[in-house]
């Protein structure tokens, strides 16, 4: 009950526009973290990758970064090699794992007050222009599903041993994702001991832009729970977070370095990933399977499950749950207010780009007008108070795409409030729950 009171009492509007001013003052310290982790304790490398000038007596700091990175690594390959090997306490791995990579994690607010001495930006841009963008995609513009079709062979998935966690099990999935060389998919799954006699059907859901819970200890979203109610929970890590961060970038830098250029190529990545995993569940067990997420998983949910022409049946979602989404999302980059403070809007407008240019770009990831799915089997949660992925999208695609009432929830949040709301009252994932297993 107390948690609950607590989550209660932050899941309120007054909470965004500090989340916001908070991820303003983050992004730069990941920026200046992510480049001391490279470094190799050198302060000159430090400063040239920063390109900020050299700063005395960081050598100290840096070497502490560089060694906590390296542990968390090596922690992350014992891990490896514990859980998809044959030898070694897998539950003993994770803990050591999620131990290390959450002290690398969070050594990144140490670099707060020196990101801001020195004005250092949220992310390290690259914005192409439009002319560029439209070259790179015209193939894709005219043949969208094309750009999200799957290999003619799916990848093979492996499954790691199992850990008990009382009436829940608890293992993971890796597998190469198509067309990238060096870039494995890693996902947390839980499912009940016992599988329900009716099938186990299957959730997969996405994280949000920037959000690591696989790099911090515990099960900080409650999924045992929802596995023990008889489903299928999985946990894929984005391209670019987590355990797929590349050395030099954070988490979810990935996605925003070149708006929006880099988010068309992680959608289409992260959405063949969703059809790889989801192949996977029907074939082991699961006659239903949606795809669900909040913020960026959301968008990807939604991108995914409308371009599935060209998959094979078992590949697609039979329901969906959007956590915070827009039907716009090819043109983000200037009007999300998280896009703001990255300073996606200026370095995109000094690009060349307006709100016309994003136009050609809709075809590829925008809302079709029409539901991919079953609306009956479709939850929408929009928070009324949302900038980030803008409340007006929210209710477009809603009436788009005839969510019914009883899977519309629709909250006096923001996009933050709407995420931390989920804590408190559930009910989105209540319905998920009834439209999968009943």
């Amino acid at each position: 009950m107390k948690n609950n009171y607590v989550l209660g009492l932050i899941a309120r509007p007054w909470v965004d526009p500090i989340c916001l001013w908070g991820l303003k003052r983050i992004f730069p310290a990941s920026r200046a973290w992510a480049a001391a982790g490279i470094s190799g304790g050198d302060p000159d490398r430090f400063a040239d990758e920063l390109d900020c000038g050299r700063v005395p007596g960081m050598a100290k700091r840096l070497k502490k970064t560089v060694a906590l990175k390296r542990r968390s690594d090596d922690a992350f390959a014992r891990w490896n090699d514990t859980v998809f090997g044959g030898n070694g306490d897998a539950a003993a791995a994770e803990d050591q794992r999620r131990n290390a990579a959450q002290n690398w994690f969070s050594h990144r607010f140490t670099y707060l007050m020196f990101a801001r001495r020195h004005g250092l930006p949220a992310v390290r841009l690259d914005v192409p222009t439009p002319a560029e963008v439209m070259d790179e995609f015209a193939g894709t513009m005219a043949d969208p599903d094309a750009y999200f079709s799957l290999p003619d062979r799916l990848p093979e998935v492996e499954r790691s041993r199992e850990v008990e966690n009382g009436d829940v099990i608890e293992y993971w999935l890796r597998f190469p994702t198509p067309g990238v060389d060096h870039d494995m998919v890693y996902a947390h799954v839980y499912e009940p001991k016992q599988r329900p006699a009716g099938g186990l059907p299957t959730l997969i859901f996405g994280h949000g832009l920037a959000i690591e819970t696989e790099m911090m200890k515990g099960d900080l979203r409650g999924y045992a729970s929802l596995a023990e109610r008889g489903m299928r929970v999985i946990l894929p890590d984005a391209p670019g977070h987590n355990r797929r961060v590349a050395d030099g970038l954070y988490g979810g830098e990935s996605f925003i370095v070149a708006p929006p250029a880099s988010g068309l190529r992680h959608l289409a990545q992260a959405a063949k990933e969703f059809g790889i995993i989801a192949a996977w569940a029907r074939g082991n067990g699961s006659q239903h399977v949606a795809f669900s997420g909040m913020s960026l998983g959301a968008l990807t949910s939604q991108v995914a499950a409308g371009r599935t022409a060209t998959w094979p049946a078992d590949a697609k979602p039979d329901a969906l749950m959007l956590l915070t989404t827009t039907d716009k999302v090819s043109s983000l980059a200037l009007d999300s207010a998280l896009a703001v403070i990255a300073g996606l809007n200026v370095a995109s407008e000094a690009a060349g780009w307006t709100a016309n240019s994003f136009v050609p770009l809709a075809g590829i990831v925008d809302a079709a007008p029409t539901p991919p799915i079953d609306p009956e089997r479709i939850v929408l949660l929009i928070g009324e108070r949302d900038t980030v992925t803008p409340i007006d999208g929210g209710r477009r695609l809603a009436t788009k795409w005839r969510v019914p009432e009883k899977n519309l929830f629709s909250r006096d949040q923001g996009h933050f409030s709407a995420a931390f709301g989920l804590g408190a009252d559930p009910a989105p994932f209540r319905r998920i729950t009834e439209i999968l297993v009943g």
